[in-house]
């Protein structure tokens, strides 16, 4: 029964993409070059790989096993990268989830950051939750930064930062998230763009 409800979810998903970049090119056409429209096209095939991706690790943790129960699991794809955070009480499945994690990346890194301990509590996770929101509520508000090519992911105090963007744009965005309050530190796994004048 899981692996059919599965199945659907799954479906739908990749049907209400479908949907999602018909109407994009449908309406959108007029406005866009054909340049424009291919890189809009490879933007959202990108999203929807990387979904993809987290999803089927997700099935795999904890819905085609019960081996995972008791931890606390966080997967992000974005771009070239899979980042595993939580907390997981033991050695042996803070491996394994790597292995699940490597069923799914094709070519992507994965950093592993789980921690061996007991699940975080709700208001920490709480508070992760808002120290995201406020990084990614400055760096909107920055013109030299563009947000749609960092992924922020706060997990107990420490931010975690994603992206394929200049050196420029990247420390930027660090040192944001360095003077966010509740900080406690910040990783960056970003790969860097060159930009030179011809």
């Amino acid at each position: 029964m899981n692996q059919l409800l599965t199945k659907i979810i799954l479906f739908f998903l990749i049907a209400s993409y479908f949907l999602l970049l018909t109407a994009c090119t449908t309406y959108g056409s007029a406005a866009m070059t054909g340049v424009e429209a291919f890189y809009d096209r490879h933007s959202l095939q990108k999203k929807f790989d990387d979904n993809v991706t987290t999803f089927n690790i997700y099935n795999d943790l904890y819905v085609n096993s019960k081996q995972f129960t008791g931890t606390h699991i966080g997967i992000t794809t974005f771009n070239d990268s899979v980042l595993i955070l939580g907390q997981i009480p033991d050695k042996k499945r803070q491996l394994e989830i790597e292995q699940i994690a490597k069923k799914y990346a094709k070519n992507r890194d994965i950093y592993n950051y789980t921690e061996l301990a007991s699940p975080s509590s709700m208001l920490v996770q709480a508070s992760d939750s808002w120290i995201t929101a406020k990084i990614k509520a400055h760096l909107i508000a920055i013109n030299d930064v563009d947000p749609s090519k960092i992924k922020v992911i706060t997990e107990n105090g420490i931010v975690y930062l994603l992206g394929i963007v200049p050196h420029e744009q990247a420390n930027i965005a660090a040192q944001v998230a360095k003077e966010t309050m509740g900080v406690q530190d910040v990783i960056k796994l970003f790969s860097y763009v060159t930009i030179s004048k011809v």
